[in-house]
């Protein structure tokens, strides 16, 4: 399946309803699409930009501290299908001993953790093709 390095373009609140919008932005060709998230989700990633520490751990910031217990590196996190309106992403994984594997996983969670360990984000190209569209083509009216 060939991938796309992908950004972290904005989140977008919705205040009539608990659904928030992550935009990612293809690097190389600028194609971009929205994925629904919950708030807790986008409050999370928005503390990771923005750099706000918490007095205590929270789930995502255990995550990332249980790999580095365990020896292990979140290399990339890749959103590998659209099915029936649910996005799928998987976070690639390498260890100290040079194992390798992945772990099925929500976008939002994956893109949470990536963004606090600053791992690369990739989506498929054919998520792309479907429902990726350049900035500003879609007020092109021509």
């Amino acid at each position: 399946m060939a991938m796309r390095e992908v950004e972290l373009a904005r989140i977008i609140r919705n205040d009539e309803t608990p659904e928030c919008h992550l935009y990612l932005r293809e690097l190389d060709g600028g194609r971009i699409f929205p994925i629904i998230i919950h708030q807790n989700e986008m409050a999370e990633i928005h503390r990771k930009v923005t750099g706000l520490v918490m007095r205590r751990p929270m789930t995502h910031d255990l995550f990332a501290s249980l790999m580095q217990a365990a020896g292990l590196r979140l290399t990339a996190v890749e959103i590998t299908e659209l099915k029936s309106e649910v996005f799928y992403a998987r976070m690639l994984l390498e260890g100290d001993a040079g194992q390798s594997f992945s772990l099925d996983a929500r976008p939002s969670d994956a893109v949470a953790i990536a963004t606090g360990v600053r791992a690369p984000l990739f989506a498929s190209e054919k998520i792309l093709d479907e429902i990726g569209v350049v900035e500003g083509a879609e007020d092109d009216t021509a």
